[in-house]
């Protein structure tokens, strides 16, 4: 008789209307019993998903994150180079990764895609020594990421609010860039690292980005005037910003450095999730080196 496989459920109470109540039952109800030995574990505070993934990875087969990217980041970064593989049953706000890897956002269809879904070895970046699933930033995605931590109020509405508030008295930094001893110096409102194609809600950055082919995008939106805004949005959302004159598109597969002139420094955003102001960035990939299903 074949091995169950042990997989641990990590939620995050927070992300997700109901979902601390929901989930359990759907997990009960749709997860093959005959194949899984199931537990359910919750977070307490913001970090706990990555303790509780290096306290059961290595005596776990799989484990889940539930809840939206930050929460698939604290859990994911903890099983990078390590036989466990990461699921994901998305339940944040933009469930950008999810998103891209074709994981269904119905929780019940993302909890039946366990049942059968094999692994695949996606890429993994490293920014300032802090890993990263999908995207990390340094631009105006970075500044709105940090607004929208402290916002009072989570949802998309409150997202596409805070962006149109910030873009009016955002001013686009220039960035020295270095790739692979290659230098370049750019003006950029929103500046980017691309290992999966989105942020988030179909807000898509880097159409051609994949998680499985070892190099990573550098995107950058050059700045531009305010009445070009809605055109540029469309763009995002309709995964043709590739085709504005506004985008460029570095691809890269070994070390990328950024500097800003002395004396300033930009907010670092990780996966959507705020990392401190910075001088200095620098970006890696750890190729094929987390399973994800």
């Amino acid at each position: 008789m074949e091995r169950k496989q042990k997989i641990v459920f990590i939620i995050n109470p927070i992300s997700g209307v109901g979902k601390k109540n929901v989930i359990p039952p759907l997990i009960e109800k749709h997860l093959d019993k005959s194949k899984f030995e199931i537990k359910i574990v919750y977070t307490e505070h913001r970090g706990h998903g990555h303790e509780i993934a290096n306290q059961y990875k290595n005596e776990s087969d799989i484990i889940v994150a539930v809840g939206g990217d930050g929460s698939v980041n604290e859990i994911g970064s903890a099983l990078v180079n390590s036989q466990c593989a990461l699921g994901i049953i998305p339940c944040g706000s933009g469930n950008g990764l999810a998103r891209h890897a074709g994981i269904p956002l119905k929780f019940d269809q993302a909890i039946l895609r366990l049942n059968n879904k094999k692994a695949d070895t996606i890429d993994v970046g490293k920014v300032n020594d802090k890993l990263f699933l999908g995207t990390c930033g340094f631009g105006f995605d970075a500044h709105i990421a940090k607004k929208f931590d402290e916002y009072h109020k989570r949802g998309f509405l409150s997202y596409i609010k805070l962006v149109i508030k910030e873009f009016r008295n955002y001013i686009p930094h220039d960035y020295q860039i270095e790739i692979d001893g290659n230098k370049s110096l750019k003006k950029a409102f929103m500046l980017s690292v691309a290992n999966s194609s989105q942020f988030g809600n179909g807000f898509t950055i880097s159409p051609m980005s994949e998680l499985t082919d070892g190099k990573f995008e550098l995107i950058v939106l050059k700045p531009f005037k305010w009445y070009n805004a809605p055109s540029i949005a469309r763009k995002f959302f309709s995964k043709s910003i590739h085709h504005s004159k506004y985008f460029e598109q570095v691809m890269f597969d070994g070390c990328l450095k950024l500097s800003l002139p002395k004396g300033t420094s930009a907010t670092l955003h990780i996966d959507g999730e705020p990392s401190g102001m910075h001088e200095t960035f620098q970006v890696e990939i750890l190729k094929s080196s987390l399973l994800l299903i």
